[in-house]
């Protein structure tokens, strides 16, 4: 009887993801920014973003060879283009919208069935008014509501983009060992300012998303990912260092932190 039902079990997910339901990222290779930073692949799940720029988005992430994306899955508001919420009225913390939870679970199928993983971002930088981010209880139910409505999609997950901007350390750990509580076996990280990294320094998180800043030479992303590998002693993402993930600086770039030993790119590579 198991038998059967493990079998029943593999069939259901082939047929609705069109690939392996194995979500473990084995080759962490992104490219979460186009045109200058002028797209934004993150934004792709916004509600009043039309399928037309969602496809078309998808599309040239699998077109520059990626085999992973970064995707808002809590709230942003404030970084365009369109607003990522599964909120009534996008009032943060209140109601939530089966519409806007629907919309974001179908392109999350959509993008499975490119054989894109998903690495889940939470909370995104530049909605201070719109977020009261010293509420870490209300933090928390947002991550519950993406956790519970989207945690089948998600291969891994990141607390915040430039998390240090708005959150303490204190509220970082405290958001990361929760969701270590609601999810299983899957990896935590958080992203910082340019050049940090003393969150990911914490024993709630597993991955460091490091951000170097635009247009610095591969020798200096080379001893940058050396230096953050042997401080935080875990994997490091070499998540953002260009904003046009296809052009050829952004991929010497990437290759140069691959070659320093990160464990992944965000801005493109060869």
């Amino acid at each position: 009887m198991k038998k059967i039902l493990c079998w029943m079990i593999v069939i259901s997910s082939v047929l609705l993801y069109g690939c392996a339901t194995d979500l473990k990222i084995k080759d962490h290779k992104a490219s979460f920014l186009f045109d200058n930073a002028g797209t934004r692949v993150m934004n792709v799940l916004a509600y009043n973003v039309d399928d037309g720029y969602f496809n078309g988005v998808i599309n040239r992430c699998a077109g520059n060879g990626d085999k992973v994306i970064y995707l808002y899955v809590g709230y942003n508001k404030g970084d365009g283009p369109g607003t990522t919420s599964f909120y009534v009225n996008d009032v943060f913390d209140s109601a939530v919208d089966g519409n806007k939870v629907n919309l974001m679970k179908s392109r999350m199928k959509a993008i499975r069935k490119k054989n894109l993983h998903i690495v889940a971002w939470v909370f995104a930088d530049d909605n201070t008014g719109k977020v009261n981010f010293k509420d870490t209880e209300a933090l928390k139910r947002c991550v519950k509501v993406a956790v519970d409505n989207f945690d089948e999609y998600v291969s891994e997950y990141v607390i915040a983009l430039e998390a240090d901007e708005y959150l303490s350390i204190s509220q970082v750990d405290q958001l990361a060992i929760y969701l270590k509580s609601i999810t299983k076996d899957k990896a935590i990280g958080v992203h910082q300012l340019m050049g940090r990294y003393n969150y990911s320094q914490l024993g709630s998180i597993d991955k460091h998303y490091h951000q170097y800043g635009f247009n610095k030479s591969t020798g200096f992303i080379d001893s940058q990912t050396k230096k953050v590998m042997g401080a935080v002693g875990k994997p490091v993402i070499a998540a953002e260092y260009d904003g046009s993930s296809d052009s050829v600086g952004a991929k010497a770039r990437g290759d140069a932190a691959m070659g320093a030993g990160a464990s992944g790119t965000g801005n493109g590579r060869n």
